[in-house]
C-alpha cells in the first residue's frame, strides 16, 4: 500500500509539535514497510524531490504573498489577504493534484494544511482516495489557529470575517473518511461547530518516539519551560512570576520565537533552541516541566516526551492539556493565567519528599507507555483498513 502524508511543514522547516508528530508518523509507517511519500512546503520557489530516511519528499512554495513561516513579519491586513489566498490556493491544489496522479497513493493522510492550501481535501475527494485528516489545533475555525483565554468572543475569534472563513473551511473539508484528534477537547470543539458530520472520529494522543529506561533521581530545585517563545505560550507571564516573587528555584527556558526576552534574574537561564537529544538531557536534570499556556492547547507533544524520561509536569488547564496530566500523580494542573493557582501547585511540587517525587516520576513514565510510536502506528494502521 502506498501512503501519502501532506503537511504544511516538514523538517527542517518546523515551528511546533505538529511537525514532530508528522515526522514520527512517517517513521512509524516506514518501519512497518509501507511505501510512503510526503508533500510539504519550502521557502524557495519551484517543485523539488528528494529522498530522506527512505522517504520520498516533494516540496514546493505555494504562490501567495509570503511564505508561511514568515507570517510574523507582516501586519494584520497583509495576513488577512494571505489567509484568504491560502484557503483557495489554486496553485497548491494543482501542484498536489499533479503529484497525486503521478504517485497514485491508496491513502492520503493530511495534517495541518494552513500554508499549503485548504483546497486539498476537495482535490482528494475528486480523486476518490481514502482520506484521513489529523487535527492539531483550531485553524479550521480561527485563521490564526489560536484562541487566547478571555478573548474567546473577540472579533478575531468570533467576528463575521472569521465566521465566513469557518464556513468556507467546513465546506472545503467536508467529511474525510476518518478524522483523528489528539484530545477529546479538540474533537468536541469541531463537532460542536458542525465539522466532519459524516466522518468517523477517533481520539489518539500524540506519540513519543523514544522510551528510555527510567532512572529515578534526586530533587534539583530546577524547572524547565520548553516551547515557542511567544506571548500565548505564557512564557512572559511565567518570567514575571519568577521575578515578582523572587523565586529561588532555577528556571531553564528552551526554545525560540518572536519574543526578545531578557531578565536580570540570575535564577532564569535562556538555553535557546535545543536539539531533541539536548532537550531530553535537560529534562533529566530538572524536577518538572512547566507549560503555562494562555491559549487553548490541543495535546502538546512535549508532555509525552517529558513523561518518557520520568519528568512530571505542571500545566495550565486550558484546552486538552489537562487530559494528559493526572493531578498529584503525573504532575499538577493549575488555572491558566491565575498566579495564585500556579504558586499553590508550584509550592506543592517544591515541597515533595524524595519518595513522593520518585513515585511521581514512575507514574509519569508508566503513562508515557500509552503514547509509544509502535502503539500509535498500530492504531493508525487499523484506521487504514
Amino acid at each position: 500500500m502506498k501512503i501519502c502524508l501532506i503537511s504544511n511543514l516538514y523538517k527542517p522547516f518546523i515551528r511546533g509539535g505538529a511537525e514532530k508528530v508528522v515526522e514520527m508518523m512517517a517513521k512509524g509507517l516506514v518501519r512497518q514497510g509501507f511505501d510512503l511519500f510526503i508533500v510539504s512546503t519550502k521557502p524557495t520557489f519551484g517543485l523539488t524531490f528528494q529522498k530522506e530516511d527512505n522517504i520520498n519528499i516533494y516540496r514546493f512554495r505555494p504562490l501567495n504573498l509570503f511564505y508561511y513561516l514568515n507570517d510574523y513579519k507582516h501586519n494584520a491586513i497583509i495576513r488577512l489577504f494571505w489567509h484568504w489566498m491560502d484557503v483557495f490556493n489554486i496553485h497548491s491544489a494543482l501542484t498536489i493534484q499533479k503529484i497525486i496522479k503521478k504517485e497514485k497513493p491508496s491513502v492520503i493522510i493530511t495534517h495541518n494544511l494552513k500554508g499549503i492550501g485548504f483546497l486539498i481535501p476537495w482535490i482528494i475527494r475528486r480523486q476518490k482516495i481514502k482520506h484521513i485528516h489529523v487535527l492539531h489545533d483550531v485553524q479550521l475555525s480561527v485563521p490564526s489557529g489560536l484562541i487566547i483565554k478571555n478573548k474567546e468572543n473577540s472579533f478575531l475569534v468570533s467576528g463575521w470575517p472569521t465566521k465566513i472563513y469557518e464556513f468556507a473551511c467546513r465546506k472545503l473539508f467536508g467529511s474525510p473518511d476518518v478524522v483523528v484528534s489528539p484530545s477529546q477537547w479538540l474533537r468536541k470543539f469541531y463537532l460542536e461547530k458542525n465539522f466532519f458530520l459524516n466522518s468517523r472520529t477517533e481520539v489518539l494522543h500524540n506519540p513519543t518516539d523514544s522510551l528510555s529506561f527510567l532512572e529515578t533521581r534526586a530533587l534539583s530545585d530546577c524547572f524547565l519551560f520548553a516551547g515557542q517563545l511567544e506571548k500565548h505560550k505564557g512564557i512572559e507571564w511565567l518570567i514575571n512570576i519568577w521575578e515578582k516573587n523572587n523565586i529561588s528555584s532555577k528556571l531553564l527556558i528552551a526554545g525560540k520565537g518572536s519574543l526578545k526576552l531578557k531578565t536580570k534574574n540570575k535564577n532564569i537561564e535562556f538555553l535557546g533552541q535545543l536539539t531533541q537529544e539536548e532537550l531530553r538531557k535537560k529534562m533529566t536534570m530538572v524536577d518538572f516541566l512547566i507549560l503555562p499556556s494562555l491559549c487553548y492547547e490541543n495535546s502538546p507533544t512535549i508532555i509525552s516526551q517529558a513523561f518518557s524520561i520520568g519528568t512530571p509536569a505542571i500545566v495550565a488547564d486550558i484546552g486538552g492539556v489537562g487530559e494528559l496530566v493526572t493531578e498529584n500523580e503525573t504532575g499538577f494542573v493549575f488555572e491558566s493565567e491565575n498566579e495564585q493557582s500556579f504558586l499553590l501547585k508550584f509550592n506543592l511540587a517544591k515541597s515533595l519528599s524524595l519518595e513522593k517525587f520518585n513515585a511521581m516520576q514512575t507514574k509519569s513514565y508508566e503513562q508515557s507507555k500509552k503514547f509509544t510510536l509502535p502503539d500509535y502506528t498500530e492504531k493508525i494502521l487499523h484506521l487504514l483498513k
